[in-house]
């Protein structure tokens, strides 16, 4: 479990003659870095308790600079205390406050401890105050507060590295990208290490007008800082998000002509040749860079997600690897185990989800596929036992679904239904959505009066619902209930009267069904009109025309529905058409095409039965 560590920025006021002190671990380095080249801050350990501190401070000497051994924890290092004189002294009031907050965070009250620091950096104004207040900020991931007390930071140490770096973050996190950018800039000309490449990454959910403009941004600072990794990478992944892959790439070849071994631009030209369908081209130029960085975890993932496409065997190797490189990273067993399930490596797959299992990470769909793999080898109890462990998530609409087939194929109703009972009250704003996919899952199992009775058990709480009055109506008509399946149509209708699935469904049922074709026509003109180029309603449509006699016309409006978009139903009434105007040999070839795309569709199957046609 994660928790903040604290150090002490804090300044004592001594009961006796004022004077004012303050402590600060010694650093090993000349300069605190609070990011690493991934910008992840670090938490510094810590070093007193709040009472140890005021005793230290006690005794320091007014105006001297000296080192001050703190009390040696049991089997821990003992850490060194700079004692200087500060700038000014602090009131008591804000001593008490700065005190209680170190108290505070030292029992994992972290709001009490930001709240706390947060009032003292807005009423001092002091920057190490701001700084302690936006790293416990930054930690509890309070992007706002975080926000406001770097501003009171690097307004107070306007080129202070650490302040500006935290700056950009800040920013970068609330989305002011361009902000970022400046304060980057700021950082980049103090000679420190910029954030051009995370603010890059982060521009992917800006909007086309908002990229363009940070672009520019990035391009004119190359002007000035032409060699710059930060920058280099950071304006092709810019580029990269435009769609300008070719103009990214050349970036990226300048980037690595500067900076050879830099990982990286290594992996944005790899994402571009794979953009570009290159792939075995950056496979092979990360095969050979990983031969010098074997340790780097990042190209390796990138390595193995594009061997994902290509080589399932080889990418099942490189997970393994990362496994053991990042053995406490979740989303790594979670792909080594969908690579090796994608493989029918069930033993590898199994182990990997129960591994994941045992480590609390990614439960809900561990649990998801650990019941695929129970479902699959027909062990229904475990199966169930598993999905029914899948929580709200990816997954979870995918494990309801796979539990009611599995309840259902076993022809216990009454489990499905009160599944679906509990999964309601789970989420009572998605019942209506709920009902309809109970009714449907019935319906795929032919179960067609369970289905009818959970979809007007639906209706009975949702009376105005058009998806459940459209579900229950091609029931009805599939049950061969026109009466039925005509009066939740038109309910829809009333309710919604340019609905176009219920204009087209009852126009065709009318056509199909019955001889009220001026109906029929009627209901389908208005269709046409709302949606003309839809190839459902055409081939309702040219099916009309059909049923009344004129095979020229519905010969047209049929081939416009088949080449919009082929399937076996379209098929079926296309090849009849033909078949009855004289072309058999055509006929035969659209029921083949058909009979490809669906084998056992029924209304292809129906019409080769009906005209006595063998293919």
């Amino acid at each position: 479990m994660h928790y903040l560590t604290f150090t002490f920025i804090a300044r004592a006021f001594m009961m006796s003659g004022r004077a004012v002190c303050y402590a600060r671990p010694v650093q090993q380095s000349t300069r605190a870095s609070i990011y690493n080249r991934s910008r992840m801050i670090k938490h510094r350990p810590i070093i007193l308790s709040s009472m140890t501190l005021y005793w230290v401070l006690s005794g320091c000497s007014l105006q001297s600079t000296r080192t001050v051994a703190a009390p040696e924890p049991e089997q821990a290092p003992q850490p060194e205390i700079r004692i200087q004189t500060p700038a000014r002294p602090f009131p008591t009031e804000t001593l008490y406050s700065l005190l209680t907050a170190e108290i505070a965070g030292s029992r994992a009250q972290y709001d009490l401890a930001l709240s706390n620091y947060a009032q003292q950096a807005r009423e001092t104004r002091d920057p190490q105050i701001a700084e302690r207040a936006t790293l416990i900020a930054r930690y509890m991931n309070n992007h706002v507060i975080a926000l406001e007390m770097v501003k009171i930071w690097v307004d107070a140490a306007p080129h202070n590295e650490e302040a500006l770096a935290n700056a950009s973050m800040a920013y970068m996190q609330t989305g002011q990208l361009r902000d970022a950018f400046d304060f980057s800039r700021r950082l980049l000309d103090e000679g420190g290490e910029p954030l051009f490449q995370n603010i890059a990454a982060n521009a992917a959910s800006l909007d086309e007008e908002a990229r363009a403009t940070l672009l520019k941004d990035f391009v004119n600072l190359l002007q000035t800082h032409p060699e710059d990794e930060q920058l280099l990478v950071g304006t092709g992944i810019l580029l990269q998000q435009q769609g300008k892959y070719q103009e990214a790439m050349d970036i990226t070849h300048q980037a690595l002509k500067v900076h050879p071994r830099s990982i990286p631009a290594a992996i944005l030209e790899a994402n571009l040749l794979h953009q570009l369908k290159r792939d075995q081209e950056a496979l092979t130029k990360m095969a050979a860079l990983l031969e010098f960085y074997p340790d780097n975890t990042s190209l390796r993932q990138q390595y193995a997600r594009i061997l994902a496409h290509h080589n399932i065997e080889e990418a099942q190797a490189q997970f393994t690897i990362l496994t053991k490189q990042l053995p406490n990273n979740g989303d790594m067993l979670l792909a080594l185990g969908i690579i090796a399930l994608e493989r029918k490596d069930l033993e590898t797959a199994r182990d990997t989800f129960e591994q994941l299992l045992d480590r609390d990470m990614h439960i809900s769909t561990a649990h998801y596929y650990l019941g695929r793999m129970a479902e699959a080898r027909r062990d229904y109890p475990e199966a169930i036992i598993h999905y029914l462990q899948v929580e709200n998530g990816n997954d979870f609409l995918s494990a309801t679904i796979s539990l009611l087939n599995i309840f259902i194929r076993q022809e216990d109703f009454l489990s499905a239904q009160q599944h679906m009972n509990r999964v309601r009250l789970r989420f009572p704003d998605q019942s209506e959505a709920l009902y309809v996919l109970h009714g449907q899952a019935l319906i795929r199992h032919k179960h067609l009066a369970e289905a009818d009775a959970v979809l007007s058990e639906g209706l009975a709480t949702f009376a105005r619902s058009t998806r459940l009055l459209f579900a229950r109506a091609m029931l009805s008509n599939q049950r061969q209930q026109l009466a039925a399946a005509e009066r939740d149509l038109r309910s829809i209708l009333k309710l919604q009267p340019d609905n176009v699935e219920a204009l087209n469904s009852l126009g065709y049922i009318l056509a199909d069904r019955t001889q009220r074709f001026s109906e029929a026509r009627l209901l389908l003109e208005k269709a046409l009109q709302l949606r003309p180029d839809d190839a459902a309603i055409l081939d309702s449509m040219g099916w009309l025309h059909y049923r009344t006699g004129n095979y020229t016309e519905a010969l047209s409006y049929l081939r416009s529905a088949y080449t919009t978009a082929p399937n076996p139903e379209i098929a079926a009434h296309l090849g009849e058409a033909l078949w009855v105007l004289g072309d058999k040999e055509e006929a035969q070839r659209i029921w083949r095409e058909g009979i490809q795309l669906s084998p056992t569709d029924p209304t292809l199957l129906e019409t080769l039965n009906r005209l006595g046609v063998e293919l």
